[in-house]
């Protein structure tokens, strides 16, 4: 069962996505869904996006295993509207479902209703091609 969520407007990063209730720690929040492309499939992707976006750093593409991804662009959940932070209140990890690898959200700790769901991108990027974060965490690495 996932938790019931809505998406909002989080001050200084575009889209957030709050819980209606509370969840305890542990608990499954969501999982993360799109359609599975390969390492090849990803760098063209994120090539067309970056070429015809090049002001807009959004972008939902996730790994999920080996060179396997997932992107979220265009057929997705609300999970896509989860923000980064360098200090989250959730974490993804892959999970076995019938044989199956799947990235479940799962809460760090206790999160009240209406506060937004943050985890840990842990981008893979090059120094250069990294963005300014804006996650405010007394932690911040200062970009992602």
């Amino acid at each position: 069962k996932f938790t019931r969520c809505k998406p909002l407007r989080e001050q200084g990063k575009g889209w957030g996505l709050v819980p209606c209730d509370k969840i305890g720690k542990g608990d499954l929040v969501l999982e993360y869904v799109g359609n599975v492309i390969d390492a090849k499939e990803k760098e063209d992707r994120l090539s067309e996006w970056e070429r015809d976006h090049p002001n807009d750093p959004n972008f939902y593409i996730m790994s999920l295993r080996d060179q396997w991804y997932i992107d979220a662009r265009h057929k997705a959940n609300l999970s896509r509207f989860i923000n980064h932070s360098c200090a989250p209140n959730c974490f993804l990890t892959q999970i076995n479902v019938n044989g199956y690898a799947r990235n479940g959200i799962f809460a760090k700790r206790d999160i009240q209703a209406g506060e937004f769901l943050s985890y840990d991108y842990h981008f893979d990027t090059k120094q250069g091609d990294r963005f300014v974060c804006r996650c405010g965490a007394k932690s911040c690495r200062g970009t992602m």
